[in-house]
């Protein structure tokens, strides 16, 4: 049995297989995430199970406009800024996570492709940058169209307006999947649903439900995203209501997360 976050992506193929895409122009999505600590509930892996699960549902929205998309091995070696100090958080460096993902964009060019997409569910500052930067270089130096999907609500905080010929600008999202008056910061009601439904023997359910809420003031919530003191803000290493997980709407989330982000790929890709 195939698990987890391999599922229908170019692991999974052999090279004839990704001759065939390349042959009929497919698009590529490229699943980007870290390998750190989520509380004492979730996997290290969550970030990159829930990009790859973005993935499979972009990818259908995308099919659905007659366009072929196939999606690449996932990227897991993102930076850890805002968690580093936990025990789990593999400590990347900017620099390091810039080059490998240009030499990744560099090899999909290589093969053929000529439109790739980098989805993220990672939302450490330094990770944006991290792919704004990669996305960049990528977008001028190689002859492909090479976007990164990003909220039109941060944008401006990164010195972006969004016609950027990297950026994929998109919209905030209006519906309400949670129950929670908590905001699920990290590793809180929304992921530790996410990760629930699709992998639940890789949440501790009976810890999750015990775990009070976590919430910080908006200028110590920007502490926690620059990293350094996390521990000291939430020892338990989550930012969020976990234990409200049974109260998401988990499939709405993701099929909004997916319309909107095809939506905005779709623009970047047809744009002339």
């Amino acid at each position: 049995m195939v698990e987890g976050m391999f599922i229908d992506t170019m692991v999974n193929m052999n090279w004839t297989e990704i001759q065939s895409y390349v042959d009929q122009n497919a698009w590529v999505l490229l699943p980007v995430g870290v390998i750190e600590e989520h509380g004492p509930h979730l996997c290290l892996g969550t970030d990159i199970y829930t990009a790859h699960l973005h993935c499979l549902a972009i990818k259908q929205k995308i099919e659905a406009s007659g366009r072929k998309v196939v999606i690449a091995p996932p990227f897991y070696w993102g930076v850890c800024q805002s968690t580093g100090g936990f025990i789990g958080s593999f400590r990347v460096r900017k620099e390091t996570a810039v080059a490998l993902l240009v030499d990744i964009l560099t090899s999909l060019a290589g093969f053929g492709f000529k439109q790739i997409y980098g989805i993220n569910a990672h939302g450490d500052i330094e990770q944006n940058i991290v792919l704004i930067e990669a996305f960049k270089e990528a977008s001028e130096r190689l002859a492909i169209r090479a976007g990164y999907p990003f909220s039109e609500a941060v944008m401006p905080h990164y010195g972006l307006k969004g016609d950027e010929a990297y950026i994929c600008p998109v919209k905030p999202q209006a519906v309400r999947v949670s129950a929670s008056t908590v905001p699920d910061v990290h590793a809180g009601d929304i992921e530790t649903a996410t990760m629930h439904h699709h992998y639940p023997h890789l949440v501790d359910v009976e810890k999750a439900k015990i775990l009070p809420p976590v919430t910080l003031d908006d200028d110590r919530i920007m502490t926690w995203l620059f990293g350094g003191h996390t521990k000291s803000l939430s020892a338990d290493g989550y930012l969020g209501a976990p234990a409200a997980f049974d109260r998401v709407e988990v499939l709405r989330n993701i099929n909004d997360i997916a319309e909107r982000v095809s939506e905005a790929i779709l623009a970047h890709g047809l744009k002339t």
